[in-house]
């Protein structure tokens, strides 16, 4: 198992939802727990959803309506994208490029900024660690799939260079560290705010493959 630090931006987040989510215990929830009474989330349906084919249509599908009630696969998903970072390999100019996490956590954090009818609340960039295996696990929910690993995430997939990490039901808050606004500026480019800093944070340092002396 590898501890993987991820980002995950959030667009138009009132400053109380980025605090509840840091310090609420379920922490960054899949659409399907946020679209019921989470209080009644079938976690039992949702943890038969963790499929192949569901994770297909997460990552290369995720606007497409159910046959029969016609919701789109996004307001029902059981997962959750986060982004680690991913090197694209262009072999035309025989060069490798860096897509930084930041870089498309803010793609998605600010996207809002883009829509002068929606309220000018701040994108929030959440950092975050999962753990990942070495195999794909989807059905497991306690191990978050590296599909921007080219040899796990093996179909094609024009979003690979977006560095995504996919986690299952949730992202405890315990894993969360921080949470940052970003707001526009005249420049065009996004302004750093205040870090909220979660005081409930667990360290992975149990996790990690090292003792001490006694």
């Amino acid at each position: 198992m590898i501890v993987q630090w991820c980002c995950k931006g959030f667009a138009n987040l009132p400053e109380a939802t980025a605090r509840s989510m840091l310090g609420g215990g379920a922490g960054i929830r899949c659409r399907s727990w946020l679209a019921i009474d989470p209080k009644a989330f079938p976690l039992d349906t949702n943890l038969g959803r963790l499929t192949e084919q569901n994770l297909d249509l997460h990552v290369n599908d995720y606007s497409r309506p159910d046959a029969v009630t016609g919701i789109p696969f996004h307001d029902t998903t059981p997962f959750i994208s986060l982004s680690a970072g991913c090197v694209e390999r262009r072999v035309t100019t025989e060069t490798n490029v860096t897509h930084t996490a930041l870089r498309t956590a803010l793609e998605f954090a600010t996207t809002d900024y883009t829509r002068p009818d929606r309220p000018r609340c701040p994108g929030w960039v959440f950092y975050c660690y999962v753990l990942v295996g070495v195999n794909r696990a989807v059905s497991i929910p306690s191990v978050a799939e590296e599909y921007r690993e080219l040899n796990l995430g093996r179909p094609y997939s024009r979003w690979q260079v977006q560095g995504e990490v996919i986690a299952k039901i949730n992202v405890p808050s315990t894993q969360i560290l921080c949470a940052v606004p970003w707001t526009p500026s005249a420049s065009g480019e996004p302004q750093r705010g205040e870090a909220l800093v979660n005081l409930g944070f667990t360290h992975p340092a149990a996790l990690l493959d090292e003792r001490n002396m006694l």
